[in-house]
This record gives C-alpha cells, structure tokens and sequence, in this order.
C-alpha cells in the first residue's frame, strides 16, 4: 500500500486511534508514531490538494476541536494537534471549514482553551510554531496572522531559550517575508506585481522593524538570531520588499563588520553570501561585495581564513575580491615557508589589504596549537578549493605544490632549505594532524593542471611511507597520495623501473608487515589498486615477479585480522595475473602459483570463518572470470566454487556467487550456441545456484536470483524463436533435488514426501523430467520479482501498521512497548 493511500482499512482504524489519542488516561510510549502520522496525512493532501480531509473524516475535526478547547490535554498530543490544524488549514477548503468551527481561533489565536493554559510548555509553543508555517500557504491564513496581531508573539518566540522555538520562529519568520499569493481582488491585481496585500505589507513591516532594531542590540543571541533570518529569507525575498530589508540591515551589518567581533563574524558572511544570491550584488549602493571585501580584514585570521573560503566559492565574485581572498587562505603556508605564493603587485591595495594580517599572524603562529590550527584550516581550504580549481586565481599550482611538499618535510623533521629558517617550524615536527591536512592537499593538487613537480612529490611520500614514525593514518593518507600521483600521467620506463623496483616494493613489503593492522590493511588495498592501475607496464611487472611480494601476499592469507585477510586476496588475486613481460625476473614460479593460489583461495571459502574473507574470495574469482588471464585451473573448479558460495552463511557471499554465475552465464552464451551453452552451465552447477538463490530467506539474494531467471528466460525465448524451433533445454528431477522439492512446495503445493512407493499421483506437475524452459515458463518470475521489490516496510511501516500499533498499546503493559521505528 502507498504511503500516500488512505484505504479502506485505515479509514477504518483512524477514529479508533484518534479517540486513543485524546483519551487523558493514555499515553504514548513513543511520541515518534505522532510525526510518521502527521507524514502519511501530509502526503494524502500533496497527492490530492483538491481532497478534503475534513469532509472524508469528522472525526479529524471532532478532535481537534476537543483537543483544543480542553485544558487537560498532553502537551505532547496538543502540539501535534496544533501542527494537524495548520495542516488541514493549508488548503482554503480546510482553513473554511475550520474556521466555521472556531478552531482555528482556539489553536492559533490562543482564545482560552488548551493552548493558553499550556503555552509554558516549550513543545506546544514549538507545535504553534509549526502549525502556523504549514497553514500559510493562502491569503486568508495571512489575514489571520495580521489580524489577531500574532507577528509580535512569533518575534518574541525568535529568542526563546528553547533552540527549537527560536529555530521554528525564525523559519516561520522566513516564510511570511517569502510570502508570495495571486491577487484575490482586482484592486491587488493593479498593486505592484500583484503580490502585495495591506496585510501582508503590515505584517512585514513589523518583522523588518524588528530586524532593525535585533541587530543593533547589545544581547548577542537577538543579534545571531536576527542575522539567521536574513541568511534564511534573502534569497526568497523579492522586490520591493528585498530592498528594504537590505536598508533596514545594511547600517548595522556595516557596524558589525567593523566591530570584528568573532563569534557573530561567520554569521555575518552567511548574510553576505546569501544577499550575493539576489539582485542586490549588482547593485553597487546595496555594497555586498565591499562588505565581503571588509570581512577579510577580520582580526582573527582563522575567522578570515573561514570568510575567505566561503568567498572563494561564490559563484558569482570579481576576480579582485577573490584574489584578495585567495591571499588570505594561503598566508599562514606562505608566512611559514617564506614562499611568494600568489603574484599581487606591489603596494596595489589588495597587497596591503592581504599584508595586514601579518601581525597578528606572526603573533598567531608563534604559539603552538594556534600554528598547527591555522596550517590545518589553510591546507584544508587549498584541498577543498583546489578540487574545483577555483583556488588559482593569481596563484600559480606549482609554489602552492612546493609550499605544501617544504611543508611536508619540515614535518618530518627535515632542513628547510632553500627556504630561510622559521621559528616555527618546530611546532611542526611530527605533527600528524597538519601531515593529513598536507597530504589531503597534495591529493587535490594532484588533479590540477600545470603541475611539474611530480618526482619531487613521490619522494616526499616515499620518504612518509619508509619513516618509521609516521603515524598509521597519516600512512594511509600517504598511500592515498602516492596512488593519485603515481597514477594522475604516464612515468617514463626507467622512472618507472627505479620507482617501483628500488623505492616503492621495498617500502610496501616493509608496510604489509606492519605491526598496525590498520596500516596492513591499507597497503595491501593500495597494492590492489596500484596492480589494476599498471599491470601493462613492464616496470610493474617486474617488481612484482621480481621482489618477492607475492609470496608476501600468500603469507598474508594467514594474517589474525579478518580485514587484512580479505584484502590479501584481493591484492593476490590480481597480481598472480598480472602479465610477465620479456626479461621479468622469476622470483616466483609463475606458471603454476596461479593454480596454487586458487587452491588457497578455495579452502579459505570453505574453511574461514569470517565473512569478509569469503566475500573477497568470490569477488577475485569474479575478476579472474572478467579478464582476460584466468588460471588455467579455474575452469574446472567453478561447479565446487559456486556450490560453496551459494550454500554459505553469508547473504552477501550468496549474491557475489549469482553474480559470478552471471559472468559465467555471459561468458558461455558469448562463446556457444544455445543447447551447447545451457548443457555446460547445466555441468557448472549454474541452475541450482539459480533455484537455490530464488528460494533463499534473504532478499538480495532472491531479487538477484530473480533477475537471472527472467533474463535467462528471455535468452531463450529470443534464440528459439530466431532458430524458428522450440529448442533443446537441459531437463531436470525436480524431486530428486533439494531445491526442487522446495519448488514443488512452495509454488505447485506438491509434497513430495507424500508421494507413495508406486510414484506420484495423475496429473501432477512436473513430469518425471522437466525442461528448464518449462520450469522458468512455469514460475511467475515477474510476480515474484514484484513481491521481492517491496520491502517488509511496506507492511511494517505502513500507515495501517503505525495505527494498529498505536491501538496496540490499549491492550498491552508497558514491557511490550511499541516500536515505531
């Protein structure tokens, strides 16, 4: 059933939970059930805006009216009724039949009743709140608003305590100033843009007033509070009305832009940005971008380094602007390298501007957790920017490169030549957090286009990967980095070779025999990746077969960390087949350790009793299936293999085996014709991994089983009816396997274990033997693979189920909980 169907059932069951709800004596134990109503009643009215709930359903109006006027109810249950009448108010028709009723005016107006006595309670002011944002979506429901003056109780509840109130406020507040409604008379026809109503300008003029006057207070959470709504409503806001709010906001956003003051200074910039959004950034009196621009003079240079970013990845910025920002976010890395980064010139305004910063910087940068702070927020802004390459405006890829490697060096505690010693260099020696912050950089870097620095950067990480300190994550992001670089353009033959044979094998095989087991892990993902990446070089190929590292990786199949084992064989799996090119040393023998490997390989799928092993196991011999050099051997194991697989414990082993035997479905049919393909999958096993995954408890593995049987179903009927004859099928005794007795079972309703001495009774289907056409033409595979596609939430999570839970709780104790999740 959809979410969105109210069906015979629950209309049914609606005015039993309504009446459990507002029964005093009652009580939830999970007030979630409430929000998932509250959805499924929204989604009936997005389905259908023309439906109305309230003539399909009294008993909706029947409540909320004594939920209302009752001064008992559950704070809990009269916030949600408050957000169910702005619901049912959204819609004219609704807010009608409300309003006939006086409810309207009970919830929302607080005329006595439940909502004046609780209003202390913070959820049912928050439930108003919300009530009130969903019913304004007409005129009428703004009249309301204005006419019961209401505007000054939503401004006071914008610096409530309670964050929820102020955030529920402030969105309430966004969207009367984003309030757009057709004319309803032809006088508002004639008014400009026909948007504009006597309420609704009375209304805002409130808020905005009262904009004005929040950013000039001297209590900081008006101020914030303020300053939210219009980083909120900005963008909406059209004109005349985005004009005078940026009147009212200007002059105090101008004072607080040059008071500086920290903690409001980020705030601030999300007004900017979303004021850059509108027409207001080509308006040079509104002086968005000279205000941005005033940002970057910020006293603290992380908060300048923060505005700075944001800048940066507007879309729509001058290039001066972005220039000075750019400056910004590499100055801390400039400042500690003593390397020009960015081409300003001399005594220009941005130049000085950018400069100004160096004071407090050197101040900053002097002191330990301040310097690794600021360097770790400079190399992470020229990560994230440098993935667009929208941080190279006047700063060349390659200093910024240099300035991050000299970096990376200083870390590691060496010399800092050629550039000039800083004091600070030693807050950085083995510092691992800015090691990731450079090596996440160097990552990003390494898309960029102009780079030269290539060999310098790999021997930088070499060296991370052969220093004995180097922290474990900081290793993985290194190997993370020497990927990217290695692999980012083709090396030239003898760099390859002295790379891989001389500096990168002898490293790695060092790092698989890490005490860390996280670090055994990475590296042996790394030597996976790196094999798919360069198995055609030569250089690569004989590092492999040269240095010893894949009897290193058939030691690692015996590693105590289950992890690391999985990883093993997906790193073995793909350099036993990695091609030997002329001249490749023989360190292994490599014609029979394929063999020897799926040997290995096979016995770890029987025999390990961890999952991620297994499931790495028939992931390689999907590869190995894939490519173009499978062992000579693999093809007469595969019938045990997927045995193996599709008997396992595991659900995801189970679908990795149906996806081998897809690659071996393709793979045959490519090669054979129609009877001979079927007959060898037939010899493979391929059916009964087929039935056996159809039959399976676990969904995934039936859906997958599902989708095979329908494609091999209609391979079959398309070479049939190509080859204009029915065609020979391998044929089958249901009975005398498992998995055809449970066929038997679950769809024809045979037993067989019924079946007398003699055989079976007359007229049972299947016959004695049974063609694999007529079985897969006999299941209703679409039907199956419906009833597959909907998950159990479309029963345990449906609206009818959420009701009947709810009702549950009238006939249970409290240790049997409901559990709407």
């Amino acid at each position: 059933m959809s979410q969105g169907t109210m069906d015979s059932n629950c209309i049914a069951l609606l005015p039993g939970v309504l009446t459990f709800l507002s029964d005093p004596k009652q009580s939830l134990p999970d007030d979630t059930c409430l929000e998932k109503l509250l959805d499924w009643l929204t989604s009936i009215i997005n389905e259908d805006d023309d439906r109305n709930l309230l003539d399909q359903q009294p008993c909706l109006l029947e409540f909320i009216s004594s939920m209302c006027e009752s001064k008992t109810t559950d704070p809990i249950i009269l916030s949600f009724t408050l957000k169910l009448t702005g619901l049912l108010a959204a819609t004219k028709k609704g807010f009608s039949r409300l309003e006939e009723r006086g409810v309207v005016r009970v919830a929302f107006a607080r005329e006595g009743g439940a909502v004046r006595e609780q209003w202390e309670e913070a959820s049912v002011r928050c439930g108003w709140l919300l009530g009130l944002r969903r019913m304004l979506e007409h005129h009428r429901a703004m009249l309301f608003i204005s006419e019961n003056a209401l505007t000054k109780l939503i401004l006071q509840s914008q610096c409530e305590k309670s964050l929820f109130v102020a955030a529920a406020a402030n969105q309430l507040l966004a969207q009367i100033l984003n309030f757009h409604h057709p004319p309803i008379t032809a006088e508002q026809t004639a008014q400009e843009n026909g948007h504009s109503s006597p309420e609704w300008i009375t209304v805002t003029t409130e808020i905005v007033g009262q904009v004005g006057g929040a950013l000039v207070s001297q209590e900081h959470f008006r101020v914030l509070q303020a300053l939210r709504l219009l980083a909120l409503s900005l963008p909406g806001c059209r004109a005349p009305l985005l004009g005078s709010v940026w009147r009212v906001a200007l002059g105090p956003l101008e004072v607080l832009v040059e008071a500086q003051t920290n903690n409001l200074s980020l705030p601030v910039m999300e007004v900017l940005q979303a004021a850059a959004t509108t027409e207001l950034f080509s308006q040079s009196e509104a002086r968005v971008e000279e205000l941005m621009r005033a940002t970057l003079k910020e006293r603290d240079p992380k908060t300048a380094i923060r505005c700075a970013s944001a800048i940066i990845r507007q879309q729509h910025c001058s290039e001066p602007l972005k220039r000075m920002a750019v400056g910004i976010v590499l100055q801390p890395l400039e400042f500690i390298t003593g390397s020009p980064l960015q081409t300003l010139p001399s005594g220009s305004g941005d130049a000085k501007e950018v400069s100004g910063l160096q004071p407090v910087l050197e101040d900053q940068l002097s002191q330990r957790s301040m310097c690794i702070s600021l360097l770790s927020l400079s190399l992470s802004s020229v990560a994230e920017l440098s993935l667009s390459n929208s941080l190279f405006v006047d700063a060349p890829v390659q200093p910024v490169t240099e300035a991050v490697l000299q970096l990376l060096k200083v870390s590691l505690g060496q010399s800092p030549s050629p550039a000039p010693y800083n004091k600070s260099f030693v807050h950085l020696i083995g510092c691992s957090r800015v090691q990731r912050c450079g090596l996440d950089a160097l990552i990003s870097l390494s898309s960029c286009e102009g780079q030269g620095l290539r060999q310098e950067v790999l021997n930088v990480l070499l060296q991370y990967l052969q220093s004995p300190d180097s922290d474990p994550t900081v290793l993985q992001k290194t190997l993370q980095a020497l990927l990217k670089w290695i692999c980012s353009e083709e090396l030239e033959e003898c760099t390859q070779t002295h790379l891989f044979t001389q500096n990168l094998f002898p490293a790695l095989m060092k790092r698989v025999c890490d005490v860390h087991w996280e670090v055994r892990d990475s590296t042996l993902e790394f030597i996976t990746e790196l094999t798919v990446n360069s198995r055609d070089s030569a250089a690569f190929s004989s590092a492999v077969w040269g240095s010893g590292i894949v009897s290193l990786l058939l030691a690692c199949l015996d590693d105590s960390e289950s992890y690391v084992r999985a990883s093993a064989i997906s790193a073995l799996s793909q350099a036993v087949t990695t091609p030997r090119h002329q001249g490749a040393p023989n360190a292994n023998s490599p014609h029979s350790l394929p063999d020897e490997v799926l040997t290995r390989l096979t016995d770890i799928l029987a025999q390990d009793d961890e999952a991620f092993p297994r499931r790495a196991v028939v992931k390689a011999f999907i590869a190995w299936l894939s490519g173009p050099r499978p062992p000579p051997s693999l093809d007469q194991s595969l019938p045990g293999l997927l045995a193996l697989g599709i008997d396992d414990l595991d659900w995801e082993v189970k679908v990795h085996t149906l996806a081998l035997t897809e690659t071996l479905m393709d793979k045959t049919l490519s090669r054979c014709s129609l009877a001979e393909a079927l007959g060898k999958l037939q010899e493979y096993g391929a059916f009964s991994v087929f039935f056996k995954g159809l039959l399976d408890c676990d969904r995934p593995v039936a859906q997958k089983s599902c989708q095979l049987l329908l494609r091999l179903r209609e391979v079959i009927k398309v070479k049939c009816e190509s080859a204009g004859s029915p065609g020979d099928t391998p044929t089958f005794q249901l009975q005398s396997h498992q998995w055809g007795k449970d066929l038997l079972r679950k769809w024809k309703g045979v037993d067989v274990s019924d079946w007398s001495a003699e055989g079976k009774p007359e007229g049972h289907w299947p016959k004695e033997e049974v063609s694999l056409r007529e079985v897969v033409s006999q299941l209703d595979l679409e039907g199956m693979q419906q009833a597959l596609m909907r998950s159990s939430d479309h029963v345990m999570a449906s609206p009818q189920s959420l009701m009947e839970d709810i009702l549950a709780v009238t006939q249970q104790g409290d240790d049997n909980a409901m559990d709407c999740y």
